[in-house]
């Protein structure tokens, strides 16, 4: 799968990695500094887990919040666990049949990103998997579509800093960006089933807790108890 992979998309990774490569000359050290900034909120996930936990503390989000925290297992089962172990591809940097030496060096000039990271694991690029399940879950449980789209922009953000930092290719990226929406696709399906239940069973303790509970509301009874005590 991996010599397929490398062998069809050979002219569309490559003209993608002299672009990204005429950028970091042009540009600098400051977007270097950009795209390992972007790179970094998609790290392993954890950002996008962060977000999900976030919405959840607060009622009016909270079904966008489990919606993003699924939809980023979701994409992680699709690409870390099953994808990158099936195809086990070579990231670009140390992939010298399929490109050429240079590339290494392209990668030594932004940083050699994510340095003793296995080589192995290039298909799908998973923090653009993370960044597409989570914005994507996030836009289809809102409720408010016109002002959340924008989100979306950020999935090709994360993709475009994976191949300035040479650590993934375009095809990876692709691939990252199906498998993501995939994830949020079947965390929106969990999500509605999760509330429809929750919804049903409303009189029991748990279910009205997890339905009502509103973190900015809590500390403010908190807070009036306090002054209330004083």
């Amino acid at each position: 799968m991996a010599e397929w992979l490398d062998t069809v998309f050979k002219g569309f990774d490559f003209a993608l990695f002299r672009a990204m490569h005429d950028l970091a000359l042009a540009a600098g050290e400051p977007m270097t500094a950009l795209m390992r900034f972007i790179s970094f909120f998609a790290h392993d996930g954890l950002c996008m887990f962060a977000l999900g936990l976030l919405l959840m503390c607060f009622r009016r989000t909270r079904k966008m919040g489990a919606c993003v925290f699924l939809a980023v297992c979701c994409g992680g089962l699709i690409t870390n666990i099953t994808l990158k172990n099936l195809v086990g591809r070579i990231r670009p940097y140390a992939n010298f049949s399929h490109l050429a030496s240079t590339v290494e060096g392209w990668w030594q000039y932004v940083g050699s990103a994510r340095l003793g990271e296995a080589i192995n694991t290039s298909f799908p690029s998973g923090h653009t998997t993370s960044a597409t399940a989570a914005m994507v879950g996030l836009f289809l449980a809102s409720r408010h579509k016109k002002r959340t789209w924008p989100v979306l922009l950020f999935p090709f953000l994360m993709g475009i800093s994976r191949i300035y930092l040479m650590v993934h290719y375009g095809s990876d990226v692709l691939a990252g960006l199906a498998s993501g929406t995939l994830g949020a696709v079947a965390a929106y399906a969990l999500t509605r089933l999760l509330w429809r239940k929750l919804e049903e069973h409303r009189e029991r303790r748990f279910c009205a807790f997890v339905l009502e509970f509103d973190l900015a509301a809590w500390i403010a009874s908190l807070k009036k108890r306090d002054a209330a005590a004083q």
